[in-house]
């Protein structure tokens, strides 16, 4: 899970790897820079790296979610997709939208 904060900032992990970054939107147009790093061992990540840094770029398809393309700087020639869906919920004061 990654969260986006108001001020272009993103986080996140899941069991094995730290997600951080930044991002920007104009109007339906969506851009992110992140670096991913192994926090635990487990399974190997999507390009077999403990540390990797990917960015992605799309656009808004319906308010809810963004489809992107991008790729791994440490991979350049594998082509990614990422759809990030909006999770809507009580994030207490006004948190920022997860995806």
């Amino acid at each position: 899970m990654v969260e986006f904060g108001p001020d272009g900032k993103l986080t996140g992990g899941d069991s094995t790897f730290a997600y951080a970054g930044d991002w920007t939107q104009q109007g339906e147009h969506f851009k992110a820079s992140l670096s991913a790093r192994r926090v635990e061992p487990g399974p190997p990540g999507v390009f077999g790296l403990d540390e990797i840094d990917i960015v992605v770029s799309g656009r808004s398809v319906d308010g809810s979610s963004t489809m992107c393309t991008g790729f791994a700087k440490q991979a350049p020639g594998l082509k990614l997709e990422v759809e990030l869906v909006r999770i809507v919920g009580d994030h207490g004061g006004g948190a920022p939208d997860r995806a």
